[in-house]
């Protein structure tokens, strides 16, 4: 999404054990470990880039997180359990500046319903192997969008970068639009 809107990424890893913050509510421990991601990528980059961008969803139903399934058969426990329901998909992002450290950050929630699932479906959609490092075992701008009846919020946010919340950063922290300033900070 992000080098179509015209930025140059240099991507590095961030290999953190998410488990650390197992014990935080949904919407806090998303940006925390977007924050852990950012700052691991940071130290693993190089420069030039000033900026590094970390993100994490998570998806839950009924209060309880769904992360991403271990293998098969749990990717088809969640994905059973979402079936004909409604879930919450949460988003945290944050850009972190790498010359000062300060972290700046939001979260990005929307409601996801997915119709009814028979097994067919969730036997075809399983062999695509999308579900393999997906929150809630799917990917919902791929096969998995042909289950969602409605979404409320953000698609981007969805994917697993809210692009309005981004913007609503960058634009806080001053970065060049040439389009101007037009969002609402939403960054905390």
């Amino acid at each position: 999404m992000l080098e179509r809107l015209g930025f140059e990424l240099t991507i590095a890893p961030a290999d953190i054990d998410e488990s650390v913050c197992d014990d935080l509510p949904i919407g806090e421990r998303v940006v925390k470990l977007a924050e852990l991601k950012a700052r691991a990528g940071s130290a693993a980059a190089g420069y030039p880039p000033i900026w590094a961008l970390g993100a994490d969803t998570l998806v839950s139903l009924d209060g309880i997180a769904m992360g991403k399934p271990a293998g098969e058969v749990e990717a088809r426990e969640m994905l059973s359990a979402l079936s004909g329901r409604t879930h919450r998909v949460t988003t945290g992002i944050c850009v972190l500046d790498r010359r000062s450290g300060e972290a700046h950050t939001a979260v990005s929630e929307s409601s996801v319903h997915f119709s009814p699932l028979g097994e067919e479906e969730l036997d075809g959609y399983l062999a695509t192997g999308e579900w393999r490092g997906a929150a809630g075992a799917y990917r919902i701008q791929e096969h998995a969008s042909y289950f969602v009846e409605w979404l409320e919020g953000s698609f981007s946010g969805v994917v697993g970068l809210p692009l309005h919340e981004f913007y609503a950063i960058l634009s806080a922290i001053g970065y060049p639009f040439p389009f101007g300033l037009a969002a609402v900070s939403t960054s905390r």
